[in-house]
């Protein structure tokens, strides 16, 4: 099935919006790197191409991460002239001194090749990235080939169950997703769209419940919900669906708090180490300002990945642990790089 004429013409509860074109190119990226995989492995192969491609990210942004703490660094190393101009201006708390201060500095540090933006360069490439990657693991079935043409197949064997036995099973679910989506109007459940769309907004708990009331009716459904469960389940966690707060789902939004907390410790650890020879109150403002993002962002991360598919979390924690391998490495690097004057 043509991923661009699903992107077309399958129905999704949220359009990708300004994110559309980085969402489709992404799409097809993710897309190739599934079939790859799915070919070999079709047991959790979305798990694993989540995986693999957020390595491919993590290694894409490789050099602006080097970037980034190359100019830490050299921070350290710039310290002592830094003081200097400080030094020139202690005292005057005038706003003329405090401008002329912060330019002398800025003008320092551009001369010497340090830009203050560096560090936040990787997360804000990142942002679109994972807005873009929420779509896509919100509607895999638009961009993952198989996924499409399982869900298709799903669709097709709900519309030939009796009218009555279905709209009895599947109603539910339908208004369900129409109430939390108000712009989605009704879903038509003759139409194979509007039912690829549901299936993909039905958790896979539910599924025991719509196949008990199908009874004998609903028996073409098993092996295909077999294959979208050996498909979309990775370590027992279905990456479609929202984590939410049953176990094991939870363990997602658990984890990807942990190391974010983890990864923003060993980036603080070197900015505490950069602002420690600035003896100052700006100095003590950063230390503040870190510490409570130490802790705030793991927290609001842990909840943002509550209310998305697993998929992301999992994207988002596997990124967190290769870019505190990232961090280990390259602090050890520039500080050897550093002790040999080489920086």
């Amino acid at each position: 099935m043509n991923e661009l004429m699903l992107l077309s013409t399958m129905r999704m509860v949220r359009e990708p919006g300004i994110f559309e074109p980085i969402a489709i190119v992404l799409g097809k990226i993710y897309n190739m790197l599934f079939n790859g995989i799915y070919g070999s492995v079709s047991a959790g192969a979305l798990g694993i191409a989540i995986i693999v491609f957020t390595l491919i990210v993590k290694l894409i942004l490789f050099p602006l991460m080097m970037k980034q703490q190359k100019s830490s660094f050299k921070m350290q190393q710039l310290q002592p002239e830094m003081n200097k101009i400080r030094d020139k201006y202690k005292g005057k708390t005038d706003t003329m001194s405090q401008q002329r201060m912060a330019l002398e500095l800025q003008d320092f540090q551009k001369k010497n090749g340090v830009h203050l933006m560096g560090g936040c360069l990787p997360m804000l490439i990142q942002l679109p990235i994972l807005y873009a990657l929420y779509y896509i693991f919100q509607n895999a079935y638009v961009y993952v080939d198989v996924i499409g043409q399982n869900y298709t197949d799903i669709a097709n064997a709900i519309i030939q169950i009796p009218a009555a036995l279905r709209m009895e099973a599947f109603t539910p679910y339908a208004q369900s997703l129409v109430d939390t989506y108000k712009n989605l109007g009704t879903i038509d459940m003759n139409n194979v769209n509007d039912v690829v769309m549901l299936v993909a907004n039905i958790k896979a708990d539910d599924w025991n419940n719509i196949l008990s009331v199908l009874g004998d009716s609903g028996n073409a459904l098993l092996p295909l919900l077999d294959t979208k469960n050996n498909i979309e389940t990775f370590l027992t966690i279905p990456l479609v669906s929202k984590c939410g707060l049953s176990f094991p789902s939870v363990i997602v939004p658990v984890v990807a708090g942990v190391t974010t907390f983890l990864q923003s410790k060993v980036m603080t650890s070197l900015m505490n180490t950069t602002a420690s020879a600035e003896n100052d109150q700006a100095a003590a403002m950063t230390q503040s300002m870190n510490k409570m993002m130490l802790y705030f962002m793991p927290i609001m991360m842990a909840f943002f990945c509550l209310q998305v598919p697993a998929g992301l979390g999992v994207y988002w924690t596997v990124s967190n642990i290769f870019g505190i391998l990232q961090q280990i490495f390259l602090q050890k690097f520039y500080k050897k790089k550093l002790a040999e004057g080489a920086l």
